[in-house]
């Protein structure tokens, strides 16, 4: 319901401990009715925005044994506001002599970006994916250089940022672990332990190594203590993706690690529990979460996708080939919730047949004991076999977080119907809840090879122009040619209202990346949460860190809570805020 034209908010604004702020005066806020996506949703602005300057697109003349590495995200690396992009180059095999290269693109807060790999420092790191984070708490943002392959005398390796985007090696952080050894395949930076400090869990293995996964304690200074043992049920597996959110609202981050491979011991996947110090117990299977008893939704003769399977267990269901994992509040009731993506395979053997797909995981809250229930059939979502990268988002800003999947296409040969086929899917919530697939209709197109967007790997959103929608990133898998990666113009997401809050910490209580603080919008009966978070899924895909929520037709008189990762919470009102805009919120100073 659309409330009031003209909404005057009153009320107590901004809260810290018995602290009362001054409402400030009313806002404007004329009632913008909700449009549909439709085919003008999306503009493709990969060329024109210069993203694709030194990118490989042209196959290379031998033929290379990996194929591509079409991974990438957004981070603001100069501290201007605006989010850079940092990719890696097609075709890399440095087992086969061929060394992994980086490009990085400076946005110009204008829909534009300047290529400026080589000034970064980043250019040649032998890494297969980056993560970033402020670990020596100064401001800006540091880079882990994660090696997700075996390379003779290398390892992984920090990477401390200038202030200006120009990042030189840490000797001796304690991230690098053996020469020769390292297959790290997923990293994300939080202060689990609560002291202000970032941290880093490292998922090892990817699709190719049954590994141990790490813990390494921040120091606050570029070096951290490796702390692998308060991972407790850490078993040795190849953790594919990972993602940390606070799933039982206790006010401290878990880490949820989707696993990969059903013939590697079933393919059970960790949700790392924090008992609010930095240590973990992995509670997957009680909470619903290492793998499901149902099998793959494709087998519907056999009511697959709803029937046990049979003869086993929680804990002995046969599991995934996961790859992406995400964690937001996806049905705006308060909690977070997890989706995962899979590759999974029907009929065949006896693994496939009962392997997880693709998952919406619904958290039942404090009142089920925040454990998880699969609600991808009933929530009318389709089944893929190509899953690979997952992503929720609210494109639209209509106040419900739609659903975004990367896929590959080499499975589609065995279906004719298009919801099977290669295309990244874009699944839109509708105000019953219900999920309603627009694939090719939004205008998410790659001209070069023929209508809609196939065979895609990594995807990250940011409002790259700052006008107020999330802007789609797309790493494009070579389909033969080259590819350079792909990049779309929100058009839909501004017409609507919406508030954008980003939050500072102050490097003595809080970490300056503000991770694990949460912002709760109450807004009617609606309530929409959302997490600062470093990273996602499978090879790190990075979305803005910045909180953008739509208020679609929910009005703007709302209260806006803000718990910071010590406890402490704040409460604004949209007179401080304003809405349609960006805000600034640092611990302890209030709004700029």
């Amino acid at each position: 319901m659309i409330l009031a034209m003209m909404a005057a908010c009153s009320g107590p604004s901004s809260t810290t401990g018995d602290d009362v702020a001054d409402d400030g005066p009313p806002i404007e806020c004329t009632a913008k009715p909700v449009q549909a996506p439709g085919a003008m949703t999306f503009a493709d602005i990969s060329a024109a925005s210069g993203i694709q300057g030194h990118n490989m697109i042209a196959t290379p003349p031998t033929a290379i044994p990996i194929n591509d590495h079409s991974r990438l995200g957004f981070i603001d690396l100069d501290n201007d506001g605006c989010d850079d992009i940092v990719a890696h180059d097609l075709f890399p095999n440095p087992q086969a002599g061929i060394p992994y290269t980086h490009l990085v693109y400076k946005n110009n807060c204008d829909g534009t970006f300047t290529e400026v790999s080589a000034e970064s420092g980043l250019r040649d790191i032998q890494a297969g994916f980056f993560a970033f984070g402020d670990v020596d708490n100064d401001g800006d943002q540091d880079c882990f250089a994660g090696l997700d392959v075996p390379l003779v005398g290398k390892t992984s390796s920090l990477w401390l940022n200038d202030g200006h985007g120009k990042f030189t090696q840490k000797a001796a952080s304690g991230l690098e672990g053996a020469p020769n050894a390292t297959v790290a395949a997923n990293a994300v930076f939080a202060d689990f332990d609560g002291d202000a400090k970032l941290d880093l869990f490292v998922g090892n293995g990817q699709t190719s190594y049954a590994a141990l996964d790490d813990l390494f304690l921040g120091k606050g200074d570029g070096t951290f203590t490796a702390a692998r043992a308060r991972l407790a049920g850490n078993i040795a597996s190849p953790s594919n993706g990972s993602v940390a959110c606070d799933y039982d609202n206790d006010g401290d981050l878990d880490i949820a690690v989707a696993v990969y491979g059903v013939s590697q011991g079933g393919a059970q996947n960790f949700l790392y529990q924090n008992d609010g110090a930095g240590n973990f117990k992995n509670v997957a299977v009680e909470a619903g979460f290492a793998s499901l008893a149902t099998g793959n939704y494709w087998i519907s003769a056999t009511g697959m996708g709803k029937t046990p399977e049979p003869g086993k267990a929680p804990g002995t269901y046969v599991g995934s080939n996961a790859f992406g994992l995400t964690c937001d509040d996806v049905d705006n009731d308060g909690d977070l919730d997890l989706v995962v993506s899979s590759i999974s395979h029907p009929g065949g053997d006896y693994s496939r047949t009962w392997s997880d797909p693709t998952v919406l995981l619904l958290n039942s809250g404090a009142a089920g004991g925040y454990t998880f229930t699969n609600a991808w059939l009933d929530r009318r979502l389709p089944y893929n076999e190509g899953d690979v990268d997952a992503a929720t988002v609210d494109f639209d800003n209509d106040g419900r977080m739609d659903i975004s999947l990367s896929r590959t296409d080499k499975y589609e040969s065995g279906y004719t119907t298009e919801l099977q086929k290669g295309w990244l899917g874009l699944m839109h919530q509708k105000p019953d809840g219900m999920f309603e697939a627009l694939d090719r209709s939004v205008g998410i197109t790659d001209e070069d090879h023929g209508p809609g967007m196939k065979g895609a790997q990594n995807h990250a959103w940011s409002d790259i122009d700052r006008d107020g929608d999330l802007d789609l990133l797309i790493g494009a898998r070579d389909q033969g040619g080259g590819r350079a990666n792909l990049l779309f113009r929100n058009d839909l997401g501004n017409q609507h209202h919406w508030l954008a809050l980003k939050l500072v910490g102050d490097g003595v209580a809080i970490n300056r990346d503000a991770i694990g603080a949460r912002v709760t919008i109450t807004i009617g009966d609606q309530q929409l949460v959302r997490e600062v978070r470093s990273s996602r899924g499978t090879y790190n895909s990075m979305d803005t860190r910045v909180l953008y929520f739509g208020l679609g037709d929910l009005g703007c008189v709302f209260d806006a809570e803000v718990r910071w990762p010590d406890g402490t919470t704040e409460h604004f009102k949209p007179a401080q805020t304003q809405i349609d805009r960006i805000a600034t919120i640092t611990y302890g100073a209030g709004i700029d």
